[in-house]
This record gives C-alpha cells, sequence and structure tokens, in this order.
C-alpha cells in the first residue's frame, strides 16, 4: 500500500518534468546598446535610414526572432535588430558632431546620408560542465551618399567569444552589445572621414 501512496505523490512531479522536456525552450535575450567609439570631426545634419536585413531571422509564432542556439534552448530577441542598429547608430554619430535625423529614404539630393544594412546576426551559447562559452557575430554595411551621390560603401564586423560560468541570458546580452561596439567603433570614424 506504501508504494502506490508513494507512486501518487511523485507522479505529478514525473509528469511536470516530462512535458517540461518536451516543451520548447527559450533564452530571451534584450538588444542593448551604450555608446562605445570616440569619433570626432561630424558635422552639418545627417540623414540615417531605418538598416535593412540582408539576414532572414527565423520569426517565431510569439513574434520573437531566433538568432541562435544556447544547447537544446533558442536564443530569441523581441526587438527588431534594425531598430537596435539605428539607435545605435545615432548616439554614436551625434556623439562624433552631427545633427543626426532619420527617414525612411534618402532623398535624391541628400547631403550626407548613412543606407545601413545588418549582413549577419548571431549568438549562440554552449555549456561544459563547469563554464559556459558565448559566441557572437555582427556584420554590418553602409552606404554613404553625399550631394545625391553614392561615394562609398563600408564593411565592418566583429566577432566575440567568451568563457563564465553564469548560464543565464546576460552573458548573450553583453556579448552582443560588445560586438556590436567592436563593429561601430570600425564602422562609425570610417563614415565620418569619408563625409568630411
Amino acid at each position: 500500500m506504501r508504494i502506490p501512496r508513494l507512486m501518487s505523490r511523485a507522479l505529478p512531479f514525473l509528469l511536470l518534468f516530462i512535458a517540461t522536456g518536451c516543451a520548447p525552450l527559450e533564452k530571451r535575450v534584450d538588444l542593448t546598446y551604450e555608446r562605445f567609439v570616440n569619433a570626432t570631426g561630424g558635422s552639418g545634419q545627417l540623414l540615417i535610414t531605418q538598416p535593412v536585413m540582408k539576414q532572414d531571422l527565423a520569426a517565431l509564432p510569439s513574434g520573437k526572432q531566433l538568432v541562435g542556439k544556447a544547447d537544446d534552448a533558442d536564443v530569441v530577441i523581441k526587438e527588431s535588430p534594425a531598430d537596435w542598429l539605428l539607435s545605435a547608430l545615432v548616439q554614436e554619430l551625434s556623439a562624433a558632431g552631427y545633427d543626426v535625423k532619420t527617414a525612411p529614404a534618402l532623398p535624391v539630393d541628400v547631403s550626407k546620408g548613412v543606407r545601413p544594412t545588418i549582413l549577419a546576426l548571431s549568438a549562440n551559447q554552449s555549456s561544459k560542465v563547469l563554464t559556459v562559452t558565448t559566441v557572437t557575430e555582427v556584420k554590418l554595411e553602409a552606404q554613404l551618399w553625399k550631394n545625391g551621390q553614392l561615394i562609398k560603401t563600408l564593411t565592418a564586423g566583429a566577432r566575440d567569444q567568451e568563457e563564465g560560468t553564469d548560464r543565464s541570458s546576460e552573458p548573450i546580452r553583453w556579448a552582443l552589445e560588445k560586438t556590436l561596439q567592436r563593429a561601430l567603433q570600425e564602422l562609425v570614424p570610417d563614415i565620418v572621414k569619408s563625409l568630411e
């Protein structure tokens, strides 16, 4: 009589364990950015368009986008990567001295303009017994326009690999931010120099 009683108490936990093992797991990551580049020399008004995503991220029914894997879990973002890049570019180019405005498209006679593109964005995490490895990558392109003419197309990218013990989504958030900062550290000074 003791065994069935023990099983009746253990059964709910067993069912919960089985149900969570079958459910898709997600590791939600917030896209954040803090100004990092120390560029100067920009002046006048600069128009920036909404970035284009060249890489198609898998869209989930919940509205989130898949950017990678963390062992058996999907690494997902709720925010738009295009909005994330646009916000970062506005911060960095404003700090560089430009009066930055955003526009849905560049006018044909634009004095100074940037048409950015995200070529690649990924974030993956793998666990070992004691450590967690987080790998992120960001690749960008920026078309530069001056006096209505395309004058240059720049590319920049960065990849980061970190090891630690935190198994939460925080190392992924931090690594993505750091990777975008490093890509913009390469890109922003070239934008300023090209649009002098």
